[in-house]
Parts: structure tokens; C-alpha cells; sequence
């Protein structure tokens, strides 16, 4: 639990967010399409709406931990199948 600590909240909500982008797309879609969709829209994120339009701070470990959820995904159902 003193791990969850460390790790800064806004990091853990950008994981958090994935995992729900994530999750839905694949109600929807296959798995390629999914990854896609959270990649894309982590991207659109940090690049437009922080940077271009300055409505945030840019960050790579953001995008980092929006995408994490698509490795964890991934490593489970691929990987270990």
C-alpha cells in the first residue's frame, strides 16, 4: 500500500482513465482497435489539449500511465494465452 503513496495522483487517475477507455472499447471492438483508440486518445491529450491548446501541463510519464493498462492488457491475454 506504501507503493499507491508514492505514486502521484494524477498519475494514478491517468491510469485509471485508460483502464476505463479501455475497458469500454473492447465492449465494442477487438483488441487492435482498442489499444489503438486509448493510444490515440492519450496522445490527443498530452499533445493538443496540454501542450497546443495550454489547458494542461504535458508530460510523457502521463502518457506513460494512460497507456500502461494496454501493456497489462495485453501481457495477459497475448503473452500468457
Amino acid at each position: 500500500m506504501d507503493l499507491l503513496n508514492k505514486i502521484p495522483k494524477d498519475k494514478l487517475l491517468h491510469f485509471f482513465v485508460g483502464s476505463i477507455i479501455l475497458f469500454l472499447s473492447l465492449l465494442v471492438f477487438n483488441t487492435i482497435v482498442s489499444v489503438f483508440i486509448v493510444v490515440f486518445l492519450a496522445v490527443v491529450k498530452e499533445v493538443v489539449w496540454d501542450n497546443f491548446l495550454g489547458k494542461g501541463n504535458p508530460e510523457m510519464l502521463d502518457f506513460v500511465y494512460s497507456i500502461l493498462p494496454c501493456f497489462f492488457y495485453l501481457i495477459n491475454t497475448v503473452i500468457l494465452k
